[in-house]
């Protein structure tokens, strides 16, 4: 009986999954195309906030960008992700006409609720039968 309890218990158990926030900025004008790139990432939860850049208009032309106006984009994706987002997102970056941007990561290092860290991560526990 004991032994049965012990089994049960330990099916509910899983290694956890490294989480990091990835902070992408790009043209205005090119949000809604980075955003569904992203979800193909297995990335549960975005949001984007709109900014504009300080630099003046000579500096813009310099640089090779567009506009100041810029979106950032802030995700949850899984660190196993990563390799193959950034990947993506570099290419993206240089292939786009005006599609050029930044993206950077900041690790989490905890999540408040076991149920949000497992929307975060695309983990769905099976409810318990009773």
């Amino acid at each position: 009986m004991k032994s049965e309890i012990k089994s049960n218990e330990k099916k509910n158990y899983f290694a956890p999954i490294k989480l990091k926030l990835l902070i992408t900025i790009v043209d205005r004008q090119k949000v809604d195309y980075y955003v569904d790139l992203l979800q193909d990432f297995e990335i549960n939860m975005q949001f984007v906030t709109y900014g504009l850049g300080t630099a003046d208009s000579e500096m813009l032309t310099y640089l090779g960008l567009p506009d100041a106006r810029k979106a950032v984009i802030f995700s949850i994706v899984k660190d196993e992700n990563l390799p193959k987002l950034k990947d993506k997102l570099e290419e993206k970056f240089v292939k786009i006409k005006n599609g050029k941007g930044i993206a950077y990561t900041v690790s989490l290092s905890s999540v408040i609720g076991v149920a949000i860290y497992q929307f975060m991560c695309n983990r769905k526990m099976k409810k318990e039968e009773n």
